[in-house]
């Protein structure tokens, strides 16, 4: 019987673990970042990404900096130091990886054939 109570609160154990490190990450991407998506057809890209914590999930939206059109993301994957989210666009639904470097970098792809690059945005 204690070996099954190890158990379970080996299992509860790891289950917590998970969840916290989920919650860092979704911490890490919360905020402004300018990104500059690079070889589209139309020339280097520069578009602000905005990430928030919505009743605790991670929310936001990509704007165009030329066009200066909001797309929110219509779904948001968090995996590890990985983000993957999908937004409508003119062109049809995009999906766009952001991939933690460090505390203020980022890289990632849209539609897995354009990279990009991004750094976070500092508050005054």
């Amino acid at each position: 019987m204690k070996q099954a109570g190890f158990i379970f609160s080996f299992v509860l154990l790891l289950l917590f673990t998970h969840t916290a490190h989920a919650q860092k990450n979704d911490a890490y991407f919360v905020g402004k970042w300018n990104i500059v998506i690079k070889g589209l057809p139309k020339g280097d890209t520069e578009a602000l990404v905005k990430f928030e914590l919505k009743d605790g999930k991670l929310a936001g939206s990509i704007t165009d900096k030329e066009e200066k059109k909001d797309m929110p993301f219509t779904a948001i994957t968090l995996n590890d130091s990985t983000v993957v989210v999908k937004f409508d666009h003119s062109s049809g639904e995009v999906e766009m990886n952001l991939l933690k470097k460090d505390s203020d970098n980022l890289t990632g792809q849209i539609n897995s054939q354009f990279d990009l690059t991004g750094i976070r945005q500092k508050e005054d």
